[in-house]
């Protein structure tokens, strides 16, 4: 009798869940500040005009290609990195976007803890390119 009655309780139970809709506790912003180096109509014209950037990534919209060679959370960790290649005399530009993957965005938070604490040109440059190759596993995959 124990057994059964405790069947019925458990499938009583177990069934109350599977119909429970999930919500996120968590919301991250997903407002992200890249740095852009140039918009291309093909994938053959940034191949050919990127020559001095050893590491960037690209978004494809409509019938633009644009190439950014830095991600960062903060508008201040953007104009630290945007200082250094400026010093370098390569032109970018601070656009503000939307990341829609919160993996992303919450490793993205991690790196903006190092992004903050350091000014070190080389070390601002190595946390760059491990946020971009961060970027292309996480998000390019996805898409």
């Amino acid at each position: 009798m124990a057994l059964i009655c405790g069947a019925l309780l458990g499938k009583f139970t177990f069934d109350r869940y599977e119909n429970l809709e999930v919500q996120n506790v968590i919301s991250y912003d997903n407002n992200v500040y890249l740095l852009r180096y140039g918009t291309y109509k093909t994938l053959d014209d940034m191949s050919n005009s990127i020559t001095d950037i050893d590491r960037y990534i690209y978004i494809q919209k409509d019938d633009e290609i644009s190439a950014y060679v830095a991600i960062a959370k903060s508008l201040d960790s953007a104009n630290k990195l945007k200082k250094i290649y400026d010093a370098k005399k390569i032109d970018v530009l601070v656009v503000k976007q939307k990341i829609e993957n919160d993996e992303f965005i919450q490793n993205l938070n991690e790196y903006e803890k190092l992004l903050a604490a350091t000014d070190d040109e080389n070390s601002l440059l190595i946390i760059e390119k491990q946020i971009l190759s961060c970027y292309e596993s996480v998000v390019v995959k996805d898409e």
